[in-house]
């Protein structure tokens, strides 16, 4: 959906789906027990199961980073990517979030994703997510205030977005190409709930 806005930017509106494995095959994995099958191993007897829900992978030394997000409009300022790892968003406290995503393939304008490449996600707060190498994404949206999260990350990835935005509204160092929608397209990008 495209309107003008107040300040007459077009704004855009991308609908939130429910999450499925199907669905969000073209940007990741969803990291859950649902349609896992239970590895056979019983060292602890029936005290452990275990299930390898995705693979996670990086070209550098992993850091944990955990969030704090408080609520915030739902709108898409900025899309980035990383290609030197398989970033993986983790709510912790059962707290779900939604997730902007475009594949790491798509057809991209003026150096972003087009955004009718962009998808958004309800993911519930019992299962993560492991994007694709190269997926862009807008770190989640939290639904409700204070929600927690755990990010995989590595060192060049955190230390590039304590960089400084470019004219663009931008950052492209280290392993983060952070681009600003609104700066690059003058749309206004609302993610609708489901």
């Amino acid at each position: 959906m495209s309107l003008k806005g107040g300040t007459g930017l077009e704004v855009r509106t991308v609908r939130a789906e429910l999450l499925t494995r199907e669905a969000f095959a073209p940007f990741g994995e969803v990291l859950g027990l649902e349609g896992l099958e239970r590895l056979p191993i019983d060292i602890y007897g029936d005290r452990i199961d275990v299930y390898r829900p995705g693979v996670f992978e990086s070209d550098q030394p992993v850091e944990f980073l955990l969030t704090r997000n408080r609520l915030r409009e739902f709108r898409v300022h900025f899309l980035e990517r990383h290609v030197e790892l398989t970033q993986t968003f983790v709510p912790l406290a059962g707290h779900p979030f939604i997730l902007a995503v475009a594949p790491p393939d798509c057809r991209e304008e003026d150096g972003i994703p087009a955004l009718d490449e962009v998808h958004a996600f309800f993911v519930p707060g019992d299962v993560a997510v492991n994007l694709h190498r190269g997926t862009w994404h807008e770190p989640p949206f939290p639904l409700v205030d204070g929600a927690l999260t755990l990010y995989t990350s590595h060192r060049a990835l955190t230390q590039g977005l304590q960089s400084e935005l470019d004219e663009r509204g931008g950052i492209h160092k280290l392993d983060v190409e952070k681009r600003n929608i609104t700066e690059r397209r003058g749309v206004v990008l609302r993610i609708e709930l489901p």
